[in-house]
């Protein structure tokens, strides 16, 4: 049976240990956060054992969920695959865009998985979308809450829009290469110097437009996407992984009754699920079949990337030098 551990007890690894401990595939052999008291409270909780020497766990264990804050990601994630384990990592990679292309090195090198916890990416209503999708014309995307409890460790775009980011460009329209990325974003809260609200416009090459919307000043949660096509309207809503579809006849304008004209609307049947708990089952049939994941590290660091570059749009707005260097 596969021994799992997990690194990083807070709000997202809290779900990791909680998923894997009633998992029947495999065994949660505990956890480590360096905050002990939160380790041991988590580990009492879902009964298993906390490790005060993270090296103890990694020792033995034969892979990890690294859900401690993003800056850290390099750091333990490099110290795991010392150790030749399989990795799940928290989203984003990491913030660097170099240790993340050394880490997926070193994982080649290691022989090891190494997954990006890019959990969207297992919402039921995307098995769904994908049947529906021919040729987008236009994308928008709304992923929109209120300030987290927790302060953030990073901006806006790596926290919440790289989600859709790396919906847009390794899954809906893998292959597809960028002509232009367009963004603007601002701080709202005095407390940090990232963004907490940012717009994207991303242009493909066959001109698809994609627009971003990413914000942590929404009084309530949204996580919704519309694509627009020539012959019918997609609409999904990540929450409520609920689905419409509304057809629209080509050349409508030319059918002579289309004033009186009624859109068919279809509702696909969404077999719902949690989504991370779909994620950590990749995460382990990936290991036990010895195969790629369904989210690679090449999708991280892609999805890393593009985030990158519509960060560097953000800071050159205000002309903030310091962070346009950094990445």
């Amino acid at each position: 049976m596969l021994k799992i551990g997990v690194i990083g007890v807070g709000y997202m690894g809290f779900h990791h240990t909680r998923i894997y401990s009633q998992n029947k595939i495999c065994k949660l052999v505990g956890v480590y956060d360096v905050n002990e008291s939160k380790a041991k409270m988590v580990a009492e909780s879902l009964q298993t054992a906390y490790y005060k020497d993270v090296k103890d766990l990694i020792k033995e264990v034969d892979a990890v969920s690294i859900a401690v804050p993003t800056d850290k990601h390099y750091e333990v994630a490099k110290m795991v695959l010392n150790y030749s384990k399989h990795i799940l990592i928290e989203k984003p990679v990491t913030d660097n865009l170099e240790q993340a292309e050394e880490l997926r090195e070193l994982a080649y090198k290691k022989g090891t998985i190494l997954m990006v916890g890019h959990t969207e990416r297992f919402n039921p209503v995307l098995k769904q979308i994908i049947n529906y999708v021919k040729r987008p014309i236009f994308i928008e995307v709304r992923r929109m809450g209120p300030l987290p409890n927790r302060k953030p460790s990073t901006g806006v775009v790596l926290d919440l829009m790289i989600h859709d980011i790396d919906i847009i460009v390794n899954f809906l329209l893998r292959g597809k290469k960028i002509r232009e990325i367009n963004a603007v974003g601002n701080s709202v809260y005095d407390f940090t110097l990232n963004e907490d609200i940012a717009n994207a416009v991303i242009t493909f090459e066959d001109d698809t437009i994609v627009v971003l919307t990413s914000s942590r000043c929404h009084p309530v949660k949204e996580r919704k996407i519309r694509i627009i096509q020539s012959d019918n309207s997609i609409y999904a809503d990540y929450i409520s992984q609920y689905v419409e579809v509304h057809y629209v006849p080509l050349n409508i304008y030319k059918h002579a009754n289309y004033e009186s004209f009624e859109m068919k609307v279809e509702i696909p049947n969404v077999i719902r699920y949690e989504p991370l708990r779909l994620e950590l089952t990749e995460f382990i049939n990936a290991i036990t079949e010895n195969r790629k994941p369904l989210v690679t590290i090449d999708d991280g660091i892609n999805a890393l990337k593009v985030s990158f570059k519509t960060l560097k749009k953000i800071y050159e707005q205000f002309n903030i030098v310091d962070k346009i260097r950094m990445i």
